[in-house]
């Protein structure tokens, strides 16, 4: 029958659905900026300490591993650390939203969640850590296996992580763009 939906078409139907703006009040937005202040800053924490002992780590690999791959693969990522210790400090955490009257306060945080969702984590701070790893991990497998197995098998190994954290960057954008949307709705009620 032409009106009845087929199995397959249903989770599209579901997720294609027009949504409603979630309405909030102006103490749920100073709440909301509060607690995503706090997330992002301990996010930038966790993440600071991550990268300065995986730096440390490469730094360790250079006088390590005698190869010269190996050596190049790891100033290559100590190279794209120091790009992204850069971006970090550039972009920084999230301001401060402060407890103004209700619009600037929703303003403020709705700048913020855009400058969030604007800041692409995958072309700024995982686009750089193709090559260093991929040529560290080259100077292993060449010898091994031959140059042809060598790429193939570096290219999963590399890829792989890549292409399972783009759907999480893409959910989160998503959820971003919801509140946002939420703060759009709760101005234009003032």
């Amino acid at each position: 029958m032409p009106d009845e939906l087929l199995p397959d078409e249903m989770p599209d139907l579901w997720r294609n659905q027009e949504r409603d703006p979630v309405r909030m009040s102006a103490d749920a937005v100073r709440r909301k900026a509060r607690q995503l202040e706090a997330e992002t800053r301990r996010g930038f924490r966790i993440t600071a300490i991550l990268m300065l002992f995986s730096a440390a780590c490469y730094a360790l690999f250079l006088y390590i591993f005698p190869g010269t791959l190996q050596r190049i693969g790891s100033s290559l990522t100590l190279a794209a650390y120091l790009y992204c210790a850069y971006q970090f400090r550039k972009k920084g955490p999230v301001r401060k939203v402060l407890a103004d009257p209700p619009a600037a306060t929703c303003a403020a945080f709705r700048a913020e969640l855009m400058r969030l969702r604007d800041f692409s984590l995958i072309s700024t701070l995982m686009v750089p850590f193709i090559p260093g790893p991929a040529v560290f991990v080259m100077g292993f497998l060449v010898p091994e296996l031959g140059l042809l197995k060598a790429v193939g098998l570096t290219t999963a190994l590399i890829v792989s992580p890549f292409m399972m954290a783009i759907p999480l960057f893409q959910r989160k954008r998503r959820m971003l763009d919801r509140e946002i949307d939420s703060l759009d709705a709760l101005m234009r009620q003032s």
